[in-house]
């Protein structure tokens, strides 16, 4: 018999609707009767594609046994944190305070009925294993201590959120920046990267590409080699190795080994628009075709495969396919060779694409490449996508983030410059952001089948779609998409309450400079405020930016390539430039934070004033 998450429109809040739990939805209901009934909460925040909480689906929340307990002691909530990355950030920061360490998904949090968290747990196996108590003895252990003896668990919950009070408002002190930024993040960068294998040292590895967006800054500035050298690696090992799907295209989400070379398997919107993003940054300064073809294949792969009809890109797909990770993508060693026994150099095409008699994971093989192509190459990645073609394509997450949407819209942008049809592409989907998410004057965050349940929108929403419009601007010049700017920077005001950013309008969690699956909004909002002050001509949009600035200024002085998006911010907002021209091309200058505006008069501009020079008589030092 369903639960109440067969009225969601979330597809992963629909994948528990059959759960013999019984579940319900985060509003202002199911908190109500959790105090009626004086209960506690248990909630569990997760994600359609996230491996782990299928595991926890399975083992846990289809088990019977456990259900009964929760259906009995507790009123159990499922939150998508993609529907709702409020919620989810403000508990991910109860858990880290909690346990002293970053949290993940699943994330389990346990509450009084009023709300008042004090367990905190990611995933957690279903019965007692040598890791300690699992979810059963756990769930039985707090009922009877709520039973028993409510005061305990008041008490420590109570004790939690003084200490929650007093550390995650703890706002950090505003310092003066060092006047050697710069040499400090090229330092920085030496020792965290992988001159081996490319991106941070050790494993799991991340693309990171807020990081790699600071290093081409730094790099288009300094020229340092040093910064090159980390950068070249970092791109060539990801293009190459098994975080990037060499049969179909398109980036996973992160690599669990320091080699790039065993992924999870999802595919995620964010990197397969923030990476070929990067990817085209670094090919317009190096030419190397590598970095094109990769970014092209990614953007590719989401265009035919991860689209609805009215051109809106969905948010994943899945890493497992009928209940095992990464069946789709993995082959096995003699499904390939027999593939590939019509080729006279089946032994060169084997080692090039990396498959091999024991494989890589599992056993199996996924795919990596090794030198450069060799004769029947497409051929044999035709015999590679054949063999797909018989098994199941994971699910995919059909619902549709403003946010995620438009940072699509600035990457086919950035690919447009070099192909024209992603231009087109880059339009359609902008303008049905700005017909579906942006109706009657009101932005909203996401959707999946019913247009009639979409959420309000977040800071996010507003960050990226702000950037888009930039990149609409410096494409087309045309100014409505000014014009559309102005309206939202209008309306992004409502989520400042007394010199404090939050991440949601109704003010209940903090907007910071942390950095997670995508740059932070707030930093984006501080870089989106300057490169407005400069195309708008509004010096208070660049006072903005700084008061931004200055409560980030404790990362940026210490923690640069932590926080990039903000330390992105700073550097911009000490030397940025508006080049107003005919003819663009001629007066393309290497510099990252440079703007462009049709003009019959040459000549360049910073944010409160011309500076009565043509771009070529321009210095940058």
């Amino acid at each position: 018999m369903a639960n109440e998450l067969k009225y969601a429109d979330s597809p992963y809040l629909l994948q528990h609707k059959d759960n013999p739990v019984e579940w319900r939805m985060w509003k202002k209901e199911t908190f109500e009767k959790a105090k009626k009934e004086n209960k506690l909460i248990f909630l569990s925040i997760g994600y359609s594609t996230c491996h782990w909480c299928h595991v926890m689906e399975r083992e846990s929340f289809e088990n019977e046994e456990i259900a009964k307990i929760l259906n009995e002691n507790f009123i159990s909530i499922k939150v998508d944190r993609e529907e709702m990355p409020d919620i989810d950030k403000y508990y991910q920061k109860v858990y880290q305070l909690m346990n002293k360490r970053a949290g993940g998904w699943p994330l389990t949090i346990i509450m009084t009925p009023d709300m008042k968290p004090f367990y905190a747990a990611t995933y957690i196996p279903p019965h007692f294993s040598q890791f300690g108590p699992g979810l059963k003895e756990i769930l039985l252990s707090i009922s009877k201590d709520w039973r028993e003896n409510p005061q305990k668990i008041e008490k420590i919950a109570d004790n939690f959120m003084e200490y929650f009070r007093q550390n995650e408002y703890k706002k950090p002190p505003v310092e003066r920046i060092d006047s050697d930024l710069i040499d400090k993040i090229v330092t920085q960068a030496k020792e965290m990267y992988d001159l081996q294998y490319g991106g941070t040292k050790g494993a799991p590895k991340f693309p990171m590409e807020y990081t790699l967006d600071l290093l081409i800054d730094i790099y288009l500035i300094t020229k340092d080699y040093a910064i090159k050298q980390i950068l070249d690696v970092t791109f060539e090992k990801m293009a190459k190795g098994g975080i990037f799907d060499q049969v179909e295209g398109g980036f996973y989400r992160y690599s669990v080994d320091a080699k790039w070379e065993v992924p999870h398997f999802e595919k995620m919107l964010y990197n397969n628009a923030n990476l070929p993003f990067e990817y085209l940054r670094w090919y317009e300064v190096t030419k190397n075709p590598l970095y094109k073809e990769v970014a092209f294949r990614s953007l590719d792969e989401f265009l035919d495969r991860y689209r609805d009809e009215n051109a809106l890109f969905y948010s994943a797909s899945n890493a497992d396919s009928e209940g095992v990770e990464g069946k789709y993508f993995v082959f096995e060693y003699d499904e390939v060779k027999n593939a590939f026994s019509g080729f006279d150099n089946k032994d060169e095409l084997l080692e090039y694409f990396g498959i091999r008699k024991y494989g890589n994971f599992n056993g199996k093989n996924n795919p990596t490449i090794q030198g450069e192509k060799p004769r029947n190459y497409k051929k044999a990645l035709e015999k590679l996508k054949e063999i797909r073609k018989t098994k199941v394509f994971p699910f995919i997450d059909t619902k549709k983030i403003t946010a995620w949407n438009a940072m699509m819209v600035t990457a086919l942008f950035k690919a447009g410059k070099f192909e024209e049809k992603y231009k087109k592409e880059a339009y359609k989907t902008l303008n049905a952001l700005l017909k579906i998410m942006y109706s009657n004057g009101k932005l909203y965050h996401s959707y999946n089948k019913d247009e009639t349940n979409k959420k309000e929108a977040l800071l996010e929403d507003y960050a990226w779609l702000l950037k888009a419009l930039i990149a609409a601007y410096e494409d087309s010049f045309d100014k409505k998409y000014l014009i559309i700017s102005e309206k939202l920077l209008k309306q992004v005001k409502e989520f400042k309450k007394e010199s404090i950013w939050f991440m949601n309008k109704n003010h209940t969690v903090r907007a910071d400079f942390s950095e997670s699956s995508y740059a932070s909004s707030l930093s984006l909002l501080a870089n989106d405020f300057l490169d407005l002050a400069l195309l708008l001509e509004d010096i208070n949009l660049k006072f903005e930016a700084e008061n931004i600035i200055k409560n980030g200024s404790y990362y940026i002085n210490n923690y640069p390539l932590y926080y990039p998006t903000i330390t992105k911010a700073y550097l911009k907002s000490k030397k940025a430039y508006l080049i107003k021209c005919e003819d663009f091309e001629k007066n393309k200058i290497s510099y990252p934070y440079v703007l462009y505006m049709p003009s019959q008069k040459e000549e360049v501009c910073t944010y409160d004033r011309c500076l009565g020079i043509t771009p070529s008589e321009l210095e940058i030092r």
